[in-house]
C-alpha cells in the first residue's frame, strides 16, 4: 500500500464523519499540494522516521501555493504532521503496519502572539467616531465587534433569533464562511462551531441592547448584519470597508480580527477576569486566553504592582 491510498482510506472511510467540512477542505488541500505529488507514491512499509522528519524539514523551506509565495505557515505544517500521525496511528490499529514511524515527530513551534495588534484606545475613539458620523447600519458591524468580540464567521451568521432583547443575552452558536463545491464553486456554509466551547452566551451592553432594538424594528432580513435594504452583506465586503474605512481616516491598517483583539484588550484594562473574558470569547480554555494576551496581562501586572507601597 503506498502513502495516498492509506491517507485516502483513513481519511474518507474512517475521519471524514468526525471533523467539520472546513477542516476537510483544509486536510484536502495540504494533501493535494504539498503531500501526494511528493511523497504519495511512496510504500508505507518502507518509510521511516527519518524519512518523515526528513519531509517535515522540506516543508519548512517550501513556498506556499497561491498569491502569498512565502514559506509554509507553522500551522499548516503542524496540520501535515498531525494528518500522518493519525493516518499511520490508523494503519498500526488496524494492524496494516506493526510500528508507527510518526511516534517521534514533534510539532514545530508556531510563533507567539508577542506583539498583538490591537487598536489604541485613541484609534478606536477615532473609529468609532467615524462610524457614527456615516449614519450608515452598514457599519454597525465594527462597533459590534467592538463591544462583543465575535468572530467574523460568527457575527455573519448572527441572527435575530439569536438575540433576546428582554434579557440582553446573544447566544453564539453557528459561523458562516466560504467554501467550494466539487466542481470548485463557491458558496457560503452555516456551520456549527469548530469547539463545544463556541457555543456560548454573551450578555450585551446596555448600550448595545438598545442599538439592537432600533437595528431590529427597522430590518427586514432575518440576519443582524446585513445592507439597509435586506439583502446579504457579504464578509469580504465587510473586511474590505474597514480597510477603506482605516485608510480613510488614517489609522494604521489592522485585520478585522484586531476588533476582536480590541475588545480583548479593553476588557482587560477594565478588570474584567480572565475566566468570564475566556467564556465571552469562546475559547477552549483559560490558558488559550492566557497564552494569546500575555501583553495585555502584563500591563495590568504592572499597573497592579505600582500600586505596592513599602510598609516601612
Amino acid at each position: 500500500m503506498n502513502l495516498q491510498t492509506l491517507i485516502d482510506e483513513w481519511l474518507y472511510e474512517n475521519h471524514a464523519l468526525e471533523i467539520k467540512k472546513r477542516t476537510m477542505l483544509r486536510y484536502q488541500s495540504i494533501l493535494k499540494n504539498y503531500v501526494y505529488p511528493y511523497y504519495g507514491g511512496f510504500d508505507i512499509s518502507t518509510i521511516t522516521p527519518r524519512d518523515i522528519q526528513h519531509w517535515v524539514n522540506e516543508l519548512r523551506e517550501r513556498i506556499s501555493v497561491g498569491r502569498t509565495s512565502r514559506p509554509l505557515s507553522a500551522s499548516s505544517i503542524n496540520t501535515f504532521i498531525g494528518i500522518f500521525r493519525q493516518a499511520f496511528a490508523y494503519a498500526e490499529d488496524y494492524e496494516i503496519l506493526s510500528y508507527n514511524p510518526t511516534r517521534k515527530i514533534k510539532r514545530i513551534p508556531e510563533k507567539k502572539n508577542d506583539n498583538l495588534r490591537v487598536f489604541t484606545r485613541e484609534e478606536q475613539i477615532r473609529l468609532e467616531n467615524y462610524i457614527d458620523k456615516l449614519d450608515n447600519q452598514e457599519y454597525f458591524v465594527y462597533i459590534f465587534v467592538l463591544y462583543t468580540g465575535l468572530r467574523l464567521g460568527e457575527v455573519m451568521a448572527l441572527t435575530w433569533n439569536d438575540i433576546n432583547l428582554k434579557t440582553g443575552i446573544m447566544t453564539i452558536n453557528k459561523t458562516k464562511y466560504k467554501t467550494t463545491d466539487n466542481n470548485g464553486r463557491w458558496y457560503y456554509v452555516t456551520d456549527t462551531p469548530k469547539t463545544d466551547k463556541s457555543v456560548r452566551e454573551i450578555p450585551l451592553p446596555n448600550f448595545l441592547k438598545e442599538k439592537l432594538k432600533q437595528l431590529k424594528r427597522e430590518k427586514i432580513s432575518k440576519y443582524v448584519i446585513t445592507r439597509n435594504n435586506g439583502e446579504e452583506l457579504t464578509d469580504k465586503v465587510v473586511v474590505w470597508r474597514l480597510g477603506m474605512i482605516l485608510k480613510r481616516i488614517h489609522i494604521r491598517r489592522l485585520s478585522f480580527h484586531s476588533l476582536r483583539h480590541t475588545f480583548a484588550t479593553r476588557a482587560l484594562e477594565n478588570k474584567m477576569d480572565i475566566k468570564t473574558l475566556s467564556e465571552i470569547l469562546g475559547h477552549s480554555d483559560i490558558t488559550t486566553t492566557l497564552n494569546i494576551y500575555t501583553h495585555s496581562l502584563m500591563n495590568h501586572k504592572k499597573q497592579a504592582m505600582r500600586k505596592i507601597k513599602r510598609l516601612v
